[in-house]
């Protein structure tokens, strides 16, 4: 393989798809990335076995061929590089990179040996605009579990199209996220999968914006996802199990009691109560009444600490714990000025969502005093 790039370039594509590589897996290949030249153009592929993601750009390529080279090292060679063409030339021993008048011999590994793209056929696919994309990952893949130990399950998140809708839903046990947009083309058919979040969580960092996103299903069984916008791809197995029933979570009677506060304000008033609480479990107290929201942290170690806020609030008034924290991530995704809150009590689940749509919901359990 020789080929002639610019720096940023390969820079841009190592760096995104580097992300993946798990340096303590015991395949030594699968802690290279696959760089394969063609056509005047250069993929970059990276892979842990259950993510793999693809990035490619324009290059001057004088010698086709593929190599794989550490990732680490590589990454951390571009990204300490100066900006200016770059001269790789590579063997199944060797890959020498020249920028400038620095010369570097990276040791590398058979291409054959680095794991092939799934080549099954593709099933069910739908677009969309990758802002829209983003934005729809980021209000709901927050609140997946990130501990291995409480299942696949809940370290996925339920992607759903029924018609026109798209909707995304995540939760870890302690709460509950649920956003949806509308596509363009409606489907006849339900579409339902797990996507692990880990895989969401790089596509929400590096789809492009401005282009637009086509999501897929692939294979006989239909057990992994692909996810391409422009140059980039990424393609993830999609995880076996049952879903838990969100809706069926989500309280269908009216509030006792309901508070409409300035989203800004709770977030401020959070981050401040927040810092009382290590020795607590990260515990507030929220006292609802009198058109205000009382937000209390006591702390045997650090002291107390009282925050008062001025709300719109209807029904009973109303003493609650959550977990701060938890409650002030679900309000740091909140796409709007203000935030409705639905009580049904000082044990049940409580509700949150933007006061401007229904489009996004949330759901957070209390903790017990």
């Amino acid at each position: 393989m020789k080929v002639i790039c610019n720096t940023d370039d390969i820079a841009r594509a190592v760096g995104t798809v580097s992300k993946v590589v798990n340096p303590h897996i015991a395949v030594p290949v699968l802690a290279n990335l696959l760089l394969t030249a063609e056509e005047g153009r250069v993929r970059v592929r990276a892979t842990d076995l259950e993510i793999t993601m693809q990035n490619q750009f324009d290059a001057e390529v004088q010698e086709s061929g593929s190599v794989t080279v550490p990732a680490k090292l590589f990454t951390s060679y571009l990204s300490n590089s100066p900006k200016g063409p770059v001269l790789i030339e590579a063997d199944d021993k060797k890959a020498t990179v020249k920028i400038q008048r620095a010369v570097c011999d990276f040791n590398t590994l058979p291409a054959a040996e680095f794991p092939p793209l799934p080549t099954e056929q593709h099933n069910e696919s739908f677009t969309m605009p990758g802002a829209s994309l983003r934005r729809l990952l980021e209000q709901t893949i927050f609140a997946a579990s990130t501990e291995e130990s409480r299942g696949a399950v809940l370290c996925g998140t339920l992607v759903e199209v029924e018609g026109k809708t798209l909707r995304a839903v995540a939760t870890d046990g302690y709460r509950l996220a649920v956003s949806q947009l509308t596509l363009e083309s409606e489907r006849s058919d339900r579409l339902r999968f797990i996507v692990p979040s880990r895989a969401l969580s790089e596509a929400s960092r590096n789809v492009d914006s401005g282009k637009a996103v086509t999501i897929t299903t692939l294979g006989k069984s239909r057990n992994q996802l692909s996810i391409q916008s422009d140059d980039l791809v990424i393609t993830t197995r999609l995880v076996d199990g049952q879903y838990p029933n969100y809706e069926q979570i989500i309280p269908k009677t009216d509030p006792a009691t309901t508070v409409s506060a300035s989203t800004a304000d709770v977030v401020a008033a959070l981050k401040r109560a927040e810092l009382m609480t290590a020795d607590r479990a990260n515990q507030v107290r929220l006292e609802i009444g009198g058109g205000k929201l009382k937000i209390t942290a006591t702390s045997d170690i650090t002291g107390n600490a009282l925050e008062e806020i001025d709300v719109e609030h209807k029904g009973d008034d109303l003493q609650i714990s959550f977990n701060a924290r938890f409650l002030r991530d679900i309000l740091d995704h909140i796409d709007d000025a203000q935030t409705l809150m639905h009580f049904g009590g000082p044990v049940a689940p409580t509700v949150m969502m933007p006061a401007g749509t229904q489009e996004q919901r949330y759901l957070i359990m209390p903790l017990r005093a």
